[in-house]
């Protein structure tokens, strides 16, 4: 009998999500934290998650993670904490943006960022034009360079912390 519930506890305990359970928020970085160029690019204007304006994809300033997320995407449900952690790690040294895509609509995208406690400012496709540049699907993950060139295109999920401590390294030169 207590093996039997030692091997349902280990079961249940291996099946909890704790670990990518986060707490909600009441907001999240404004859009007018990013730090940008300044720069327009055409077709690629992108409205702000916050309702506060629009941001040039191509404006933001490097070094920064940007990534591509949808609230019904699961692998970017998985990938979640290691974002949440990276941005409370930046202390200035880098940004953490994230774009939200093929949603239905941009308060879905709004709510399901606060409830998933996702404090960095993010981005809002509303058309899928950024298909065109990150290309189809997500999650997709971009980092950009200090100088603001894309050193890496990560295609499908960061399911681990040391798996985006070593990106940040290798293509970035940085450590978290």
């Amino acid at each position: 009998m207590k093996r039997l519930w030692l091997v349902l506890v280990l079961l249940l305990s291996s099946c909890s999500n704790a670990a990518t359970q986060t707490a909600p928020i009441e907001s999240f970085a404004p859009c007018s934290s990013i730090k940008s160029t300044g720069m327009k690019a055409d077709g690629l204007m992108l409205e702000c998650l916050d309702g506060e304006g629009e941001l040039a994809l191509q404006a933001i300033e490097g070094p920064a993670v940007i990534t591509v997320w949808a609230s019904w995407c699961t692998n970017c449900e998985a990938q979640r904490p290691n974002f949440i952690k990276l941005y409370e790690q930046a202390e200035g040294r880098f940004q953490v943006i994230g774009i939200d895509v093929e949603e239905k609509n941009k308060e879905d995208g709004y709510e399901h960022a606060l409830k998933k406690g996702m404090g960095y400012p993010h981005l809002y496709d509303r058309d899928g034009r950024t298909s065109n540049y990150f290309g189809p699907g997500v999650p997709i993950t971009q980092f950009i360079t200090a100088d603001g060139q894309l050193a890496f295109q990560k295609i499908g999920p960061i399911f681990t912390y040391e798996e985006m401590q070593q990106l940040m390294s290798e293509y970035l030169g940085i450590k978290v």
